[in-house]
Parts: structure tokens; C-alpha cells; sequence
């Protein structure tokens, strides 16, 4: 109901004239009325796009066609009536003309008689000219209901044909049509985040150690790897010390002094989890057989190891491997290239990168270093 209201409140009345001839049917007014014509106003208030409430006044003449057939009636003359009612006003199809019809009850005065009527008209209207007016025929039906104690109980009957005029509807406002918009071109995907590998938000060509998780520093040649700790720190995968764990000619037991670094070594591999596996490389200097620098390089790996364990590196987080003279860290002949050489080296070769999966690493020459 709401908003029938408001439809109704926002359309303006519509006015319909209709103007035609009539003719009595049925007996007893059809053999005493001849042609005759009848004229009807009416104001339709909108209820929606379909339904209006109606209310109409008008008169209808009937010219005089030949006396009552009972000679004790007296001859009437001319028919007249004019009458007052209310209904509805049906557009089932459209806003704007098209098809209509109405039907209204009330009140009816022929003669000098008072008596209740109804009516019902259908026609179809054209839309004329660029304003509110339609234009069309219309057939239409009155009923006069006579009381059943009178002289005469039969109800009128009569029928009428002519133009229906009426100043109808707005038509219904439309949208203008406008053309859609093409979708906006899709945003570029963002650019890739440079190389990591280890996963330290630390770019590859940044890091000074790209393969083992590490932390920023002002220093470009230690950017990106694990913090140093006392002399011991990583170039590459290399683990680097100030000084050389060397030994004597032939032997494989650790001098004295070098315990100390390789406590140092111990405490950097326990400080940094990451290091998943770090291969201890045993070296010889050119003197002696193949075989036996081979094994004394093997022998040398192994003590470095175990002291390294009894520092408390776990056993598994440390591999062990002899490389005889195959890897000089030296190229000369001298004594001192030869002190050189009688050594042992650290390389990481498997970590844990910062999102957590393993990566095991390509092991460069032992005795390389950038």
C-alpha cells in the first residue's frame, strides 16, 4: 500500500471524455426509444501502473421511437438520464494508451425516478501528438435496475458506441542508455622479489655468503653471512679463522696452540643452528707418497673432528675426509708453502635456510677461497 501511495501521489489525474450514440435494448425500451446519444466525464486517480480509482458523471438522450404497447401507459416522449458513480479504471497491458476498460456503480435519475445503475466501457487509445493526450473508440454498456414493484419491473438496457478522449498517463521515465565503460586494464603484476637462496631477506647479489642464512652488515664482504665470533667468520661457504690450524711434518696430532681456534670454531658452528653439516678437510704438503699423505690428511681430519666434538658439536653436524696433497693452499716448494699446506679446513656443505627447508651445497675445491 505504501507505494501505491506514492505512485498515486506522483501521478497527476487523468481526465477521460467519452462522447457517442446510444440506442435502448431489450423490451420495453427498445421499441419506444429510437437513436439517441449519450456524453461521460471522468476523473481517474492512479493506484499503479494498472489500476485507477474512477469516479464519473454524465447524461444519456434517447430520441422518442413510438408509444408503450399497452395503451394504459401513458407515451413518455423523449428518454433522459442522468448519473453519478464510482469504479475502476483497468490498463492491463500498458502505462501509455493501449487497450482499456472500467466498470462504476451508482446513481442514476431518469425521469423524475430515482434508481441505482451500472456501467462498463472498453476501447483502445492511441497516443496523439508529443503531450498526455489518447485518443480511440469505446463500446460501452449502461444498466438501470428497476425496483420489482413497480409498474414496469424490466430493467434499462442500453448501448453505446463513440471517441473516448482522454489526457492519460506520463509515460514512464526511461534510463538513458549509456554505453558501458570497458573494464579497466588489468595492474601489472608486481615485479619478482630479487634471488635469495638461503632466505635471509638478504638479495644474492648483495650477500656476501648467498647460500647460508645470515645477518646485514656495513661491510660488504661479511653482508649477509652469520655474525663473526672472536676471529672465526664465513667467506662463501668457507668457515674462516685468523689463524691456520697447522701440524708437523708427518704428524696429526694437534699442536698446543691450535686448540684454542679450534674451541673457536666449535663455539661459531654451536652458535649458528643453521649449519646443518660441516666437512672438516684434511691437507698434506707434496712431500711423501700419494697414499700415505692420504691417510695422514684422513688422520688429520679425524682429530680436528673429535675435538671438535668433545667441544660439543654434535657428531652428526660434522664430517671428516683426507684430500693428501690433491688441494694445495700453497703453490710454492718452499718450507713455508709446505708449513702451509699441513693443515685442516672448514666448509659448510648442507644448511638450513630462513623458511626452514634443508639445501646441501656444491662444495667448492678444498684450499679455494674468494
Amino acid at each position: 500500500m505504501l507505494i501505491t501511495s506514492r505512485r498515486a501521489a506522483a501521478d497527476p489525474l487523468r481526465w477521460h471524455l467519452e462522447l457517442g450514440g446510444a440506442h435502448a435494448i431489450g423490451n420495453p425500451q427498445g421499441s419506444e426509444y429510437g437513436l439517441g446519444g449519450e456524453g461521460r466525464l471522468a476523473a481517474e486517480l492512479a493506484l499503479g501502473r494498472a489500476l485507477g480509482l474512477e469516479v464519473e458523471g454524465g447524461s444519456i438522450w434517447l430520441g422518442h421511437a413510438g408509444p408503450p404497447a399497452d395503451p394504459s401507459i401513458a407515451d413518455h416522449g423523449d428518454g433522459t438520464a442522468i448519473f453519478a458513480m464510482v469504479g475502476a479504471h483497468v490498463r492491463p497491458f500498458t502505462d501509455v494508451a493501449g487497450p482499456w476498460l472500467d466498470a462504476n456503480v451508482g446513481y442514476v435519475r431518469t425521469g423524475a425516478l430515482d434508481r441505482v445503475g451500472f456501467d462498463a466501457h472498453i476501447g483502445y487509445d492511441w497516443r496523439v501528438g508529443g503531450d498526455r493526450w489518447d485518443l480511440g473508440p469505446y463500446v460501452g454498456y449502461l444498466q438501470v435496475v428497476q425496483p420489482g414493484d413497480t409498474l414496469r419491473p424490466e430493467d434499462a438496457h442500453v448501448l453505446s458506441v463513440g471517441i473516448h478522449l482522454a489526457l492519460g498517463a506520463e509515460p514512464s521515465a526511461r534510463a538513458p542508455i549509456v554505453a558501458a565503460e570497458p573494464p579497466p586494464s588489468p595492474l601489472p603484476p608486481p615485479p619478482a622479489p630479487p634471488p635469495d637462496r638461503d632466505g635471509d631477506s638478504i638479495a644474492d647479489a648483495l650477500d656476501a655468503c648467498p647460500d647460508i642464512p645470515g645477518v646485514p652488515s656495513d661491510d660488504p664482504a661479511a653482508n649477509g653471512c652469520p655474525p663473526p665470533s672472536e676471529a672465526v667468520r664465513v667467506v662463501d661457504n668457507h668457515i674462516e679463522y685468523g689463524q691456520v690450524v697447522l701440524f708437523d711434518t708427518g704428524s696429526s696430532v694437534l699442536a698446543a696452540d691450535a686448540w684454542a681456534v679450534v674451541q673457536h670454531v666449535a663455539d661459531f658452528i654451536n652458535a649458528n643452528p643453521q649449519f646443518e653439516q660441516v666437512n672438516i678437510g684434511g691437507h698434506a704438503d707434496e712431500r711423501g707418497p700419494e697414499d700415505f699423505n692420504r691417510r695422514l690428511s684422513q688422520a688429520r681430519a679425524d682429530a680436528v673432528r673429535e675435538i671438535l666434538v668433545r667441544f660439543g658439536v654434535a657428531a652428526g653436524r660434522v664430517a671428516a675426509e683426507g684430500f693428501g696433497f690433491s688441494h694445495p693452499r700453497a703453490q710454492g716448494h718452499t718450507e713455508d708453502d709446505w708449513r702451509q699446506n699441513r693443515r685442516v679446513e672448514f666448509v659448510i656443505s648442507r644448511v638450513r635456510s630462513a623458511q626452514g627447508p634443508s639445501t646441501t651445497l656444491t662444495l667448492g675445491r678444498q684450499g679455494e677461497h674468494p
